[in-house]
């Protein structure tokens, strides 16, 4: 009898454990949510989209056996962060779910958008502090309106200076972008300096980086999680 006592005990401790292991293992994975403009999908000089520094992401996540689910509906050439609020505020619907439920669900949320939009425009305006300012303050109501669906992580890509945007501009938006990220307690990774390598671009006409500049990006994003 004591044997079968036993026997039992050991049986019921081994399912408790196995169990607590799959719990783990199962808290453990995280959904990722990637949102911004073409630096965010990966889009190339040669207009298409390539592989972005989320996809980077992805894949080590997913190599560590702890990626549960990745998104990026809402990571693609031409977004801006007008559209982006107004997907928000219109909660849009897509065929992987309502964008408030995606953030809701997100265990790191990547953003990086507005260089493009800031980009065309310099291409045929000077960019006025006012402007630049307009902008910000759109960045603000997008951190804020994101930290009120979420508590995940949220991952905050600076702007970069290319061939359009000089480097004082950059300093401005990037100043003003940490300061954002410290009053909502998010994580902002300044790539500017990183990028003014000419390594990371196709060509010198491009503003779009190559796969190493993306590689970059991704392990300063995994260096800060």
């Amino acid at each position: 009898m004591k044997r079968k006592y036993k026997l039992l005990i050991i049986i019921i401790i081994s399912g408790m454990f196995t169990c607590l292991i799959y719990n783990i293992n199962k808290s453990n994975k995280i959904n990722i949510m990637a949102i911004g403009d073409g630096i965010s999908s990966g889009e190339t000089s040669f207009n298409i989209d390539g592989i972005s520094y989320n996809d980077y992401l992805k894949e080590y996540f997913y190599n560590k056996k702890i990626l549960k689910n990745y998104n990026d509906d809402y990571s693609y050439k031409n977004n801006k962060i007008n559209d982006l609020l107004q997907n928000i505020n219109n909660n849009q619907n897509n065929k992987n779910g309502f964008i408030k439920q995606l953030l809701n669900k997100a265990d790191l949320i990547t953003i990086s958008i507005g260089e493009e939009e800031l980009t065309k425009l310099a291409i045929t305006n000077d960019l006025e502090y006012d402007y630049i300012k307009t902008i910000i303050n759109k960045y603000d109501n997008l951190i804020n309106i994101i930290k009120e669906i979420t508590e995940s992580k949220i991952i905050l890509i600076g702007f970069y200076e290319n061939k359009y945007l000089d480097k004082s501009k950059i300093i401005i938006l990037n100043s003003e972008l940490s300061n954002i990220a410290k009053k909502y307690n998010i994580i902002f990774i300044n790539i500017n300096d990183l990028l003014v390598n000419n390594d990371y671009f196709v060509s010198n006409n491009s503003y779009y980086f190559n796969y190493k500049g993306h590689i970059e990006i991704a392990k300063l994003i995994i260096n800060s999680i």
